[in-house]
């Protein structure tokens, strides 16, 4: 991890990666860490080929109505909600895992992309987004008038 820019959003991405991973690991929410009660974030993958990055989240169960994602200078922004399945009122768990509710992901990408040109769709519980790099002009001859 880099330490470039406001270290304060460093700050704030090491917490994220802490109340991940401690949710990982007990299985549970951890809102001692200030993670809010009414959203969980979904996992997700971010690679690149040579002119796309692709991002690659897990929202399996969530409809696509219910799914909103926009996008601010490199950060793509995940909003939705995955509804409770239906179930018998009266039920004893022995095993709750799966999240319900709303959700939320900030998805940093590593280099500046093209707003106009990003597709996503959603393919058996996974929503793909694919984004164009912008393209980066390393050196050009300029022409004296």
């Amino acid at each position: 991890m880099s330490f470039q820019g406001n270290w304060w959003e460093e700050f704030d991405t090491m917490q994220k990666e802490m109340q991940r991973f401690m949710e990982h690991v007990t299985g549970k929410k951890p809102y001692f860490l200030g993670l809010s009660e009414k959203a969980w974030e979904p996992l997700c993958d971010v690679f690149e080929t040579d002119d796309h990055f692709i991002v690659v989240v897990d929202i399996a169960g969530v409809s696509v109505n219910e799914v909103d994602l926009t996008i601010q200078a490199r950060k793509l922004i995940l909003k939705g909600v995955r509804k409770e399945v239906p179930s018998p009122p009266k039920r004893d768990y022995h095993q709750l895992e799966i999240p319900f509710g709303l959700f939320q992901r900030e998805i940093e990408l590593p280099e500046d992309v093209d707003g106009e040109n990003i597709n996503a769709r959603y393919r058996e519980g996974f929503l793909i987004v694919e984004c164009k790099k912008k393209k980066v002009i390393t050196e050009r001859r300029i022409n004296l008038e």
